[in-house]
């Protein structure tokens, strides 16, 4: 018997990917998401194709062809016509969205009783689960605090402050057996009311029936990164709340990714868990996506003229098809500018940067390059059958900014290390971008190139909205990362097809668990319920 697992405000699948790929000793999986809840769009078709995959694999069937064909296809409207065919052919594609379901945990539309009608009709009265998830973070990221100029209160009316209560209130009615929940590390800074919410959410994590007086069970809390140094009426005791903080770097994922995760025990079970075993060397960013085709952005946009009215900036464009410069007159100019720019430059121009061979990416590249070259996680990653590799397409970026980002790239190489913006003007003094708070250093890192020898900085949602934080370590691709390097990172399967606009792409990558952390939890939960 399979241990059924609940997988609350799910995204792509990331914490689900994780637990399902957990094999016993026959090599058989040992646990089965019997459902699966998000409430975005795309992500959730993600997830459907994701489970259409899994409903073959847990049962050691051959994966059809057609998980295949979708995977390959170049174009994006033929990949999701190959997927739904194939969701309505086999059975397992009608179980695949019985699995996952669009549903807006607290939204108007799905009242509690829908969904514990769903919930109890998926587990078949099985009371030894597992639920897995982590509420939305937004209201608790330090970053949009900080953006957003909050004070150390956040807003109690914030409905994303309370989402905590949903996954409180199925863990009240349908009592697992373990729970992990998941959230950003700015959770133990937030308070509400001058209250810190972190201790209210252990609280009633602890007792469920504080909230719900209908809860049967109360819940041991745990840590998995520290044992604890006592217990108080069963309770674990830790130092400090840090202590709840799982730093990704430390257990084999290429991401300086730090979150906080809780593990929850049923009170009825006295097993004590164990905590996550470090690993002895950390994964770098090469080590994970050097492999990968080569590839250089498209050439987008150019700014004709900036100006400020009414103290905000406003930019007049030059259309993409008046664009004069191409790849090869880009390279020529920046090239001569290249060996200029003092300190960067050998004397035998090696800074000079010629076309990768693969040229500018598709949706879908045939070409791999020595793939899976003894990257630490290469077995985790590699499927056999994958001929290329999907969601590895390069964004057009501005002009100016591919200026940027072959300086900063250059710089990063012959340095180990990204230049900050007050020392951009050392080498050309219009090399600083035209935002209004360019020079006054509070985003001095607003050009960052990821470091090929040391884990990635934290994949974010934001993503999605440009890609200045996370540019190629490689002057020769001249861009920002893609998709798949971006899921790479994340210790996504190559297999591991995201559906969806390239930008909602982004977007589900950067709000994932690591599925190679979440399999590492998934670990301590079976030895736990076994």
């Amino acid at each position: 018997m399979k241990i059924p697992v609940i997988d609350l405000f799910a995204g792509p699948g990331g914490l689900g990917e994780g637990f399902m790929s957990l094999k016993d000793e026959q090599g058989k999986s040992v646990f089965d998401i019997k459902l699966s809840i998000e409430k975005d769009e795309a992500a959730h078709r993600t997830l459907t194709w994701r489970s259409f995959y899994r409903q073959f694999v847990k049962n050691n069937r051959t994966v059809p062809k057609e998980y295949y064909d979708a995977y390959q296809s170049g174009l994006l409207k033929d990949r999701e016509e190959i997927i739904e065919k194939a969701l309505r052919k086999y059975p397992e594609g009608t179980e695949a969205m019985e699995e996952a379901k669009l549903i807006e945990l607290g939204g108007k539309d799905w009242p509690a009783s829908t969904v514990d009608k769903l919930i109890g009709n998926r587990l078949k009265g099985e009371k030894d689960w597992v639920l897995i998830g982590g509420p939305p973070c937004q209201a608790y990221s330090l970053v949009g605090r900080s953006r957003r100029q909050w004070k150390e209160n956040l807003d109690n009316k914030d409905p994303r402050v309370h989402l905590y209560k949903e996954y409180l209130r199925i863990i009240a009615k349908h009592s697992p057996a373990v729970f992990v929940m998941e959230n950003v590390k700015g959770l133990l800074s937030s308070k509400v009311d001058g209250t810190h919410i972190f201790d209210l959410i252990r609280r009633d994590l602890r007792d469920p029936s504080i909230v719900f007086p209908f809860a049967k069970f109360k819940y041991k809390v745990y840590s998995l990164s520290e044992p604890p140094i006592d217990f108080l009426n069963g309770q674990p005791i830790y130092n400090d709340n840090r202590d709840y903080i799982i730093k990704s770097e430390k257990y084999g994922v290429p991401q300086n990714r730090h979150r906080v995760i809780l593990l929850g025990v049923r009170e009825d079970i006295s097993t004590q868990p164990s905590i996550l075993s470090e690993s002895s060397q950390k994964v770098t960013l090469s080590d994970v996506i050097s492999d990968l085709p080569k590839l250089r952005s498209g050439l987008g946009r150019s700014i004709l003229k900036t100006e400020i009215i009414d103290g905000k900036r406003k930019r007049t464009y030059k259309p993409e098809e008046d664009n004069d410069i191409n790849w090869a007159g880009f390279l020529n100019r920046f090239n001569q500018e290249i060996r200029s720019w003092d300190g960067l430059s050998d004397g035998n121009h090696k800074a000079q940067v010629k076309p990768p061979k693969n040229g500018i990416g598709g949706e879908f590249v045939a070409e791999r390059e020595g793939s899976y070259h003894g990257t630490p996680l290469s077995s985790w990653f590699k499927d056999d059958k994958l001929r290329g590799i999907a969601n590895h397409e390069s964004r057009k970026h501005l002009t100016e900014d591919l200026r940027r980002y072959l300086f900063a790239s250059v710089f990063t190489q012959r340095k180990n290390r990204f230049p900050k913006l007050d020392e951009w003007d050392v080498y050309s003094p219009d090399l600083l971008p035209d935002h209004l708070n360019a020079s006054t250093g509070k985003f001095s890192d607003r050009f960052r190139v990821q470091l090929p020898d040391r884990p990635a900085t934290t994949v974010t949602s934001h993503i999605s909205k440009d890609g200045h934080y996370f540019i190629h370590y490689d002057p020769e691709q001249c861009r920002s990362l893609t998709v798949r390097e971006a899921a790479r990172i994340q210790t996504f399967p190559d297999n591991y097809l995201f559906r969806g606009s390239r930008t909602q792409q982004f977007h589900q990558v950067g709000n994932a668990v690591p599925p190679y952390l979440a399999y590492q939890l998934s670990q301590i939960a079976y030895n736990i319920l076994k």
